[in-house]
């Protein structure tokens, strides 16, 4: 009887442990994933990588994003390559903050991540026929004026208002196209009433992102690099050519000069 007790008594064990085990192997997910940022500003790209241990067929990855109240956001499809998937958006200025959700399924294997949102006001300054895009958290406590541009100094200035502020400096990140000024080869250099700035400074294909702290007192922003809006500042002149060109055209013709 005793032995008929233990018997009992090991199979009872391995039943649960067996029973435990396959209900982990249920609920445990052969999906890994995160982005290349816990948090993320309006206007930043949003890379999600991640892989699939036990891919299934040649179904693609579905990505479906939704926003802080549950609305979907951003939805993807993409196919694996050696187990291996990626997916990017970029956030749009008027995305809401908090909390993202991202559920990934690949077959019947699903995931989730997060990541979080911080959304700032967004400010316009206008150059000719670009812009200059200013985010950050106390964007309206800066009031931006006139933009000026010398061809001769490779430069722009910024006039702007910071009376409102209460703090003794704001954070704020400035979205430059290359094409309104560049710095080829280097760093843009950045100056707050003519002193140097603390800025950092990243830069894509086509624009240069710079991150400055914005004093109380500030009047004006200084950007110079090695090359400015050259084809805007000259459209004037060649708009005056142009006209004279017709009007000496016109005269000559009246005259009878042919």
């Amino acid at each position: 009887m005793p032995m008929r007790l233990l018997l009992v008594g090991v199979f009872l064990v391995l039943l649960i442990f067996v029973s435990t085990n396959m209900a982990h192997a249920q609920n445990s997910t052969s999906i890994s994933a995160s982005t290349n940022e816990p948090s993320y500003e309006t206007g930043d790209k949003v890379i999600i990588t991640g892989s699939v241990q036990q891919a299934t067929n040649d179904n693609p990855v579905t990505i479906i994003v939704r926003n802080p109240i549950g609305n979907v956001y951003e939805v993807g499809q993409v196919p694996l390559l050696n187990n291996l998937f990626v997916h990017d958006f970029v956030l749009s200025d008027d995305a809401q903050g908090g909390t993202y959700t991202v559920n990934i399924k690949q077959d019947n294997q699903m995931s989730k991540i997060q990541f979080q949102v911080i959304a700032g006001q967004t400010q316009i300054i206008p150059v000719f026929d670009s812009e200059i895009r200013v985010s950050g958290e106390n964007t309206s406590l800066i009031k931006y004026g006139n933009v000026e541009v010398s061809t001769a100094d490779d430069s722009i200035v910024i006039q702007m208002d910071t009376t409102k502020m209460q703090n003794s400096s704001i954070l704020e990140e400035y979205h430059i196209p290359k094409r309104v000024v560049d710095a080829v080869g280097g760093q843009l250099v950045i100056k707050e009433n003519g002193n140097n700035a603390d800025c950092t400074q990243t830069e894509t294909d086509l624009e240069r992102a710079l991150v400055c702290p914005i004093q109380n007192g500030t009047k004006e922003l200084t950007i110079i690099g090695t090359t400015v809006i050259p084809e805007f500042v000259a459209t004037p002149y060649v708009l005056v050519f142009s006209i004279i060109a017709v009007v000496v055209f016109t005269r000559v013709r009246y005259f009878g000069f042919r």
